[in-house]
């Protein structure tokens, strides 16, 4: 598994390589608040449109929850909380 930037409109998109394919998009956020919101999944959705994935992952301080945006999948979870997995 190799990570590496992305940047579209974030510069915390961090796709994940196997195989040389990307496998996941991962957003880097402190939090969703209404002003970082929408820039945050409009970066993360333009990631998975481009590599194809159905889902993908918002890593937050404390936010957590699961949403659908443009028929695909997007999980919120605290950074620690995806650490431990």
């Amino acid at each position: 598994m190799i990570m590496r930037v992305f940047g579209l409109h974030s510069p915390l998109i961090k796709p994940l390589k196997e195989g040389g394919k990307i496998t996941q998009a991962i957003q880097v956020t402190k939090g969703l608040t209404e002003s970082t919101k929408e820039r945050e999944i409009k970066g993360l959705l333009d990631a998975m449109k481009i590599h194809r994935l159905r889902e993908g992952l918002i890593l937050t301080e404390d936010d957590i929850g699961n949403m659908e945006e443009e028929g695909l999948r997007i999980i919120i979870k605290p950074l620690w909380l995806w650490l431990l997995e």
